[in-house]
């Protein structure tokens, strides 16, 4: 078996790629662009968004060997521990899944524009979502949000809301009271041993790949193996889950809360959109008389 190799010309530009959308949360157009002002793709062309995808998506970079056959959904990818080593970590990896996911499912904005609530602003009127708009007057930048149903269908009439009001809006929501918090209640657990189901596990997906690949074990019955196999590791890392940590003392939480309070309006536009993007997944709004949060989902 060929033995891979880093590159470190092309590990820089994998792991830049990798920074750009996991921390920047920059979309894959907005990265394609930005690659192209200083470098090439692997083959010598142009970076674009499938060129992009295909190092952000991909499992050797974090040290795995991967398989799906062509049929398969992406979520039936088979993914094991290579003996390669990896570009990025295996957290890495899986953040940029989570944010692909979350974009996917609607939760999170999948543009790169500077719009700290994309994507995660709901109408309490009609359930659509609120698109960032902008507006310049003399030198001074506004930004404010804006119902998709309402100006482009004109089916909903909610209010547009500033940034500013949205902030307060959002910041005086989220109150941290003592009464909130619980002391974590302990439960008895099953004794299990992850490591060693964790290796029975890894040796049965390797047992099943071979089976595939020399046509002893159809797609079909090899998707279901899978299934079953990972339901079982599901059940059995929950069951070996630690016993919850004891909870930051509250003082602590509210003097971080506050401090975010009151430096929130120097914080630029981008480290906004990282904390309110990693925070929420869904925050509902309306106004009546005035403007309220009706439900707000979090991460």
């Amino acid at each position: 078996m060929r033995e891979l190799v880093i590159v470190e010309e092309e590990a820089v530009l994998v792991r830049e790629i990798c920074h750009l959308y996991r921390v920047e949360l920059w979309g894959t157009t907005k990265i394609a662009k930005h690659m192209n002002n200083h470098s090439t793709t692997k083959e010598g062309g142009k970076w674009d968004n499938k060129a992009v995808k295909n190092v952000l998506f991909n499992p050797t970079n974090a040290g795995f060997n991967h398989f799906k056959a062509e049929e398969w959904p992406e979520e039936q990818r088979i993914m094991v521990a290579g003996s390669h080593q990896g570009i990025i970590t295996e957290e890495e990896l899986f953040e940029i899944f989570s944010i692909r996911d979350r974009r996917k499912e609607g939760h999170m904005s999948r543009r790169s524009f500077e719009y700290p609530y994309a994507g995660l602003i709901k109408c309490g009127i009609c359930g659509a979502t609120y698109a960032g708009n902008a507006s310049v007057h003399g030198t001074k930048k506004y930004l404010s949000y804006r119902c998709l149903s309402q100006y482009a269908k004109g089916t909903c009439d909610a209010p547009s809301i500033s940034e500013r009001i949205l902030n307060q809006l959002v910041l005086k929501h989220i109150q941290l009271v003592e009464d909130g918090y619980q002391e974590p209640k302990h439960k008895p657990r099953r004794k299990v041993s992850l490591d060693k189901e964790l290796a029975i596990s890894q040796k049965r997906r390797h047992n099943w790949m071979m089976a595939l690949g020399d046509g002893k074990l159809s797609g079909d019955d090899y998707a279901t193996l899978i299934d079953g196999e990972d339901s079982r590791i599901a059940k059995i890392k929950k069951e070996a889950e630690p016993e919850p940590e004891q909870t930051i003392p509250i003082d602590e939480i509210r003097k971080a809360f506050v401090n975010l309070k009151s430096n929130w309006s120097i914080l630029n536009a981008s480290t906004q959109k990282q904390i309110i993007q990693s925070l929420f997944k869904k925050i509902t709004i309306k106004k009546s008389d005035d403007w309220h949060i009706v439900d707000m989902l979090t991460v």
